[in-house]
């Protein structure tokens, strides 16, 4: 006789991973009346939360004001004589914000109907999963399943973190004391970031990139100005440079460094490694599960969020791309609409970056670069920072907008760096997202004097190039 018996899981949802993607994801699906677990090996909000965005932020800003107390208020007419700060009480303020945000985390996720499993997560079969926590073993059946476990950083075999004096981003998050120096490996979002926290307290900081250029993946006349504001902070940039060895002592570290023109061997009190980061798919047990990976590690999705295994999706960094909070949130929200609607196909959407350094940069869209190799018509706008009223009022005026465009005035990608440009890019990134013309951002009524303006100008400059094609 059939039996005909419905099989029943324990959870519609399982999500693995308590990071940006994976919370959104919880909530999604318990709106929606699913029954959800979430599961969460450390502590929830991810990376971003507890040891990247939020804290780093914090420690930049302090940053940023200690570099006008030293740097610029004598030129406001402030004179402060033997300027100090206490490093220790900026760090733990930093920590407090992280707290105060995990604690409303926290309790949002627990006014939904979602249970929280605080272990490790590992795949028993494409429907079940077995959770660690404290020692206690949990199996739990599934029907969708959602992988987003995040990324780690990536260390090369030879540049290894001891926290001691070869140290990674969480050492200096964590680390009460400033170094006379640093040599920061990696020109990336991080290592600029921090290169830009260390020298705004006077510590003496050195960048060694491998590649060409720090920041390979911005449109090269941003780099350019950010190499320059960097310069003059005394900040030095050796890019096509390798290093071959770090050599450690209990009073510094050597390090030795090779490129086209010479070697060279520098010391150094610490030696921070920000060398990128790499998919966190360890002891998920993912052979159990059948889903493949690519040879970085990656785990492979189609437009949908779904692996070749039909019940299971992945979502944020451990999928590659742009490993940005905003975007893993994004498809946390977008991959519950793919498993409430079989046949949803994600459209298409738009991720605006921003680097948290001053001056900062933010962009989105394609880079001139790209846009030459695409072979592509385009018309490029750029508009100066000191141009704009809010910006001299500000005493900010390093920087400029850059737009690129098509031939019918539709943005292909914004490129910006100056004060206060994380705040702009929103705006851009809307008209692209909706296909928006130009003319409507000429058209909209931008309050004065404000930076907001500069994307006004910069779009005016486009369109009346256009005209006089």
């Amino acid at each position: 006789m059939l039996d005909l018996t419905l099989y029943m899981y324990d959870y519609d949802v399982a999500i693995i991973g308590g990071g940006p993607g994976g919370y959104v994801a919880a909530i999604e699906a318990s709106r929606h009346g699913l029954k959800t677990a979430l599961i969460e090996k450390e502590s929830l909000g991810g990376t971003c939360l507890n040891n990247g965005c939020i804290p780093s932020k914090s420690l930049l800003k302090s940053a940023e004001i200690a570099d006008l107390l030293s740097n610029k208020a004598k030129k406001r007419g402030f004179i402060f004589e033997n300027l100090s700060y206490d490093y220790e009480l900026i760090v733990n303020n930093s920590k407090k914000n992280t707290k105060r945000l995990k604690s409303g985390l926290t309790s949002l996720l627990s006014k939904k109907n979602i249970d929280i499993f605080h272990g490790l997560a590992s795949f028993k079969s494409s429907n079940e999963l077995n959770i660690n926590e404290d020692g206690k073993q949990i199996n739990i059946t599934c029907d969708k399943i959602i992988i987003s476990t995040g990324s780690k950083p990536f260390f090369p075999k030879n540049l290894k973190p001891n926290g001691k004096r070869i140290i990674d981003s969480d050492f200096v998050l964590n680390s009460k004391s400033l170094p006379e120096s640093i040599c920061i490996i990696g020109g990336g979002y991080i290592g600029i970031e921090f290169a830009y926290l260390y020298s705004s307290f006077g510590v003496e900081v050195t960048i060694i990139e491998s590649s060409e250029s720090i920041l390979g993946f911005v449109d090269n006349e941003i780099v350019d100005e950010l190499r320059k504001n960097f310069t003059k902070r005394g900040i030095t940039i050796y890019e096509s440079t390798k290093v071959e060895i770090i050599k450690e002592t209990s009073r510094e570290i050597r390090v030795s460094l090779l490129n086209s023109d010479n070697e060279l061997e520098i010391d150094f009190d610490l030696a921070l490694i920000s060398t990128g980061r790499m998919p966190n798919t360890e002891n998920l047990s993912l052979e159990n599960s059948g889903v493949k990976i690519d040879n970085f590690g990656f785990i492979k999705v189609d437009k949908s969020f779904k692996t070749n295994i039909e019940n299971i999706y992945a979502i944020g960094d451990v999928i590659g791309g742009s490993m940005l909070a905003h975007k893993a949130s994004e498809e946390g929200s977008k991959v519950v609409d793919c498993i409430l609607d079989g046949d949803f196909v994600n459209s298409e959407y738009i991720i605006p970056a921003c680097i948290y350094c001053q001056p900062e940069i933010s962009y989105v869209g394609i880079s001139e670069e790209t846009a030459k190799e695409m072979k592509i018509f385009y018309r490029v706008s750029k508009y100066p920072f000191k141009a704009n009223g809010k910006s001299l009022a500000d005493d900010n005026v390093s920087g400029f907008c850059k737009l690129i465009s098509d031939k019918d005035d539709n943005i292909l990608g914004a490129h910006i760096i100056g004060k206060g440009c994380s705040e702009m890019i929103s705006e851009i990134t809307l008209v692209m997202q909706n296909k928006l013309p130009l003319e409507s951002v000429i058209n909209t009524v931008h309050p004065h004097p404000t930076l907001s303006e500069i994307f006004l100008e910069t779009s005016l400059n486009i369109v009346d190039k256009g005209r006089n094609s």
